[in-house]
């Protein structure tokens, strides 16, 4: 301010030199009054407005009084000058500033680009980390889960029904067919053939006879056991699918009502089988709504609180909830809540940061982590996401609504923790998860469709 109150005492100081001079001597006026726009630019440029106008409003007045005292066609020429000048050095200023801030503006975009780039980089390079490690545990829990369960794949199937059967009941042959490669009734039907005889197991795939088919689309379309000869045929179904077929032969008719209750028991082993072999890969994506599944995301969680406690960094829990969602089911039909749920799920990811973690908690919970977030931020994101949710218009089929989501966030500060070896993330995960959840439910308390902070209820 010193210097400011300076450069105005010296263009007073100048004012009054040339204003006395001049009236001696005029060509004193036509010399140094240019000099004022100097001081009057910089006041401009500095946005020291009552100075600018001081300043100008004494130039006014010494124009003013030497334009009336020589009414000249000089004296208009030396003021449209001094104007141009001014004008001249106004929009060289404006100009050099736009440009400084173009040039700033694609320096930010680039950093955001690049900071964007390396977030996809290290989000795949953690991905791929993630699936070479699940690979790896569930070939481990697939070795170890068919050690501890007799049944948990056909082979050791036959061999326990062999096992269990030999001795108890009478038979020639048994045989369970695994239906590969379904076909309509007069097209190829591909099916891998497990056979149990007294003497042991044989495995076979191939395609069925025409009389295997035959009798195969009977049972389907009957959806009932068939005799044929001194054999019996149960089909196993899956819906209106055939999945498998249990067949039996060489058996007294007295023992029949045993079989049925062991082809019965078989349906549950079977598809129980057959589900475990669908769900061997681990999915790590809910099919409703498209984010993580609840096991997926606390492992990427922990992997993400690993990185804050080594690099010192915030991380910040969301846990989100749709607010009267059961009497919304009960109001328009479960499935206008399914898609209600994806749609709430699209919301929630166009509000947040390709590396920010989104999870499918409950039925109608979802969990987001924001790595290197500060409550401040994880705040502003949380009320952005509860106002686009609150103003958005859900169309689903003929209906119309509208939903609120009550949120609750917990932040963890990585520097928290002197020593890295002593801090247990799964821990960490679980008391982070747990306040968020408390604040999401003093939400709903406080009257839902708001944003709670789990710090500001400590302090309450």
């Amino acid at each position: 301010m010193r210097k400011h109150l300076l450069i105005f005492a010296v263009f007073l100081g100048m004012a009054v030199f040339v204003f006395f001079q001049a009236r001696e001597l005029l060509l004193v006026y036509y010399l140094l009054s240019p000099l004022w726009l100097f001081p009057l630019f910089y006041f401009l440029k500095e946005k020291i407005y009552l100075l600018f106008v001081l300043c100008l409003a004494g130039m006014v007045l010494i124009h003013g009084w030497f334009l009336f005292q020589h009414p000249q066609p000089r004296m208009f020429m030396l003021l449209m000058v001094q104007g141009a000048l001014f004008f001249a050095f106004c929009t060289y200023f404006w100009e050099l500033r736009r440009f400084f801030k173009i040039a700033d503006e694609r320096k930010e975009n680039v950093r955001k680009n690049l900071e964007s780039l390396q977030g996809k980089y290290q989000m795949r390079l953690n991905s791929l980390r993630h699936l070479e490690t699940q690979v790896g545990s569930l070939m481990n829990l697939f070795e170890i889960a068919r050690d501890f369960s007799e049944c948990m794949d056909f082979e050791t199937l036959a061999e326990f029904l062999l096992k269990k059967l030999k001795s108890e009941l009478a038979f020639q042959t048994m045989r369970i067919f695994l239906i590969l490669k379904p076909g309509q009734e007069d097209e190829a039907v591909r099916v891998k053939i497990y056979e149990m005889l007294p003497e042991g197991i044989q495995e076979e795939e191939r395609e069925l006879a025409a009389q295997e088919r035959a009798d195969f689309n009977a049972m389907k379309n009957t959806k009932t056991m068939l005799r044929r000869d001194n054999g019996w045929s149960f089909p196993i179904l899956e819906g209106n699918e055939m999945i498998a077929v249990f067949s039996i032969h060489g058996i007294q008719e007295e023992d029949l009502a045993r079989v049925e209750v062991l082809s019965a028991y078989l349906v549950l082993l079977i598809k129980k089988i057959k589900l475990y072999e669908t769900v061997r890969e681990l999915s790590i994506i809910d099919e409703l709504t498209q984010v993580f599944v609840r096991h997926h995301f606390m492992e990427r969680l922990e992997e993400e609180l690993k990185r804050s406690l080594r690099f010192k960094l915030p991380l910040t829990v969301l846990m989100l909830d749709i607010d009267h969602f059961k009497r919304y089911n009960d109001e328009f039909g479960h499935l206008v809540g399914d898609a209600t749920l994806k749609e709430v799920a699209d919301l929630l990811k166009r509000n947040l940061r390709r590396v920010d973690l989104v999870g499918r908690y409950g039925g109608e919970e979802f969990i987001v982590a924001m790595p290197e977030t500060r409550v401040a931020n994880a705040a502003e994101v949380a009320e952005r996401i509860r106002s686009n949710i609150a103003r958005h218009d859900f169309q689903v089929y003929n209906d119309k609504t509208k939903v609120t989501v009550s949120q609750g966030i917990a932040v963890f500060e990585g520097d928290s923790f002197a020593d890295l070896e002593t801090a247990d993330t799964k821990l960490i995960a679980s008391e982070l998860i747990q306040q968020a959840d408390e604040a999401m439910y003093r939400a709903k308390e406080e009257g839902r469709n708001r944003v709670c902070l789990y710090k500001d209820m400590k302090r309450s």
